[in-house]
């Protein structure tokens, strides 16, 4: 009896654990949908607001800045992913001196990078102008000035994830693109005239700025809160190891981001040389319309690296987020299906009955990238899974498939002068990529899964003290 009630308040006990962390868990998701929302609210109403003021043409010069952003993008080098990974084992146990020692030098990373890219980016300027906008260049360099406070801030904030505050991470973003949206609204009640672009570009850098402060803050009361710092000259030794990791372990991530470069500086010129600007109205349309495919599932997938490295660092052979793996792959895969579904539903309609023009993309293709997106998108949990266990040559080899794909689809959609062939070949080598590291991801795990779990003297501290579920 005594043994069949200690069974049963085991049960009661688990149940409700169960419990509690299904409702953090669907709190989490919640809040990243609802960033998302409030993110497509604001690059909608932004840049209506900015085309009133300045104009259309006006408003290609700040267009034109931020398509600079991708560029910008790299001054952290894509080593994002290898400091949220290796980082995870000095937040476990509190030594916040390495912590503080290694965001300094991302930090410096990212001013040197920036200054370079900047400089880079004003040449583009020049060549596209063909003349030296002192105004516009203006704008381009305090946009890189807000570029580095929001890649600083979204640092820390990965930070704030792996040491428990996965929803106040999201709280912190959700407010940048509120006093963003607030900014940009007061400009335009109170200023009835805009003489250039910058004021768009110092309402980005103030939201920036108190991005950053508030993560900072957060981050200081949060650090003070979990456990004194250690002694700093402990890791002292290992800086050199820590960087080649982390440079090792973000090599995937820096690749996709050079790939997501080359793409945006030679797919649509090439679809220009070879289909003309029509086929290229077509397929930027058509990328609008996927978004219904990628966007939630993506952003779903967004909070967990952080949570699987505070995973991989846990003393106990227990784990905390199998759960929040399994909803994310349930979430994702099931709001991946339903923007399929919608956006061959509005195949028609939105290119016909919303823009006016027909569609030069045939259905068969719309469909082909459309499925190929929902299969991609599956890849985002395993790729944080990996990423979390120091693995990278499955994501590698799906990144190498890609590229090799925009190779061969390049060469043969210039020598046959036929744009088409170029998206098919492209999304088919994507497909395939998908599918093989969706193969490759479940073998790899399977032999790690008998492993033995990760030591770390000091990681229960985030178990006991971070506030995770």
């Amino acid at each position: 009896m005594f043994i069949k009630a200690q069974r049963s308040e085991w049960a009661s006990n688990w149940d409700a654990m169960i419990d509690i962390h299904l409702k953090r868990q669907l709190q989490i998701k919640g809040g990243v949908v609802a960033i998302l929302a409030l993110g497509f609210v604001v690059s909608i109403t932004i840049p209506k607001l900015a085309i009133i003021r300045l104009g259309e043409a006006g408003y290609g010069i700040y267009a034109l800045i931020i398509g600079f952003s991708g560029i910008l993008a790299f001054a952290d080098l894509g080593l994002e992913p290898g400091l949220i990974r290796g980082l995870a084992r000095p937040i476990a146990m509190g030594n916040w001196g390495e912590v503080n020692v290694r965001l300094r030098t991302i930090d410096g990373l990212v001013f040197g990078a920036l200054a370079f890219l900047v400089a880079g980016c004003a040449a583009l300027m020049y060549w596209s102008l063909h003349t030296l906008d002192w105004s516009a260049l203006h704008a381009l360099v305090v946009f890189a000035v807000a570029t580095s406070f929001y890649i600083r801030a979204d640092v820390r904030a990965e930070m704030l994830r792996v040491s428990g505050a996965v929803v106040g991470s999201y709280v912190f973003r959700g407010l940048y693109l509120v006093v963003y949206l607030s900014i940009v609204v007061a400009f335009y009640s109170w200023i009835r005239v805009w003489h250039g672009v910058w004021l768009l570009c110092y309402a980005q850098l103030l939201a920036s700025c108190i991005y950053y402060l508030a993560i900072w803050s957060s981050l200081r009361r949060r650090r003070s809160r979990l456990s004194p710092s250690l002694d700093n000259t402990a890791f002292v030794g290992a800086k050199t190891d820590f960087w080649a990791e982390a440079w090792r372990v973000s090599s995937p991530e820096r690749l996709n981001r050079m790939i997501q470069l080359v793409m945006g500086a030679v797919e649509r010129p090439l679809l220009i040389a070879t289909a003309g600007l029509a086929m290229v109205t077509s397929y930027d349309l058509l990328m609008r319309l996927v978004i219904f495919v990628s966007a939630v599932p993506g952003a779903l997938n967004d909070p967990l690296l952080a949570m699987l490295a505070h995973d991989s660092v846990r003393e106990s052979p227990d784990r905390k987020f199998p759960l929040a793996l399994r909803l994310t792959r349930i979430a994702s895969a099931v709001c991946a299906v339903a923007g399929l579904v919608v956006s061959l539903v509005l195949w028609g309609f939105f290119h016909v009955a919303l823009f006016r023009v027909p569609s030069r993309i045939p259905l068969g293709v719309g469909i082909l990238i459309a499925v190929v997106a929902a299969v991609n998108v599956q890849t985002a949990s395993g790729s944080a899974v990996l990423v979390s266990k120091g693995i990278v040559g499955p994501l590698k080899a799906k990144l190498y498939t890609e590229v090799g794909g925009i190779i061969i689809g390049g060469v043969a959609a210039w020598w046959l002068r036929n744009g088409l062939l170029f998206i098919a070949i492209r999304y088919c080598a994507l497909g395939l990529s998908a599918i093989g590291f969706l193969i490759a991801e479940s073998w790899f795990l399977k032999g790690t899964h008998e492993q033995k779990k990760e030591p770390c003297c000091a990681g229960h501290q985030l178990e006991r003290r971070a506030g995770y579920p």
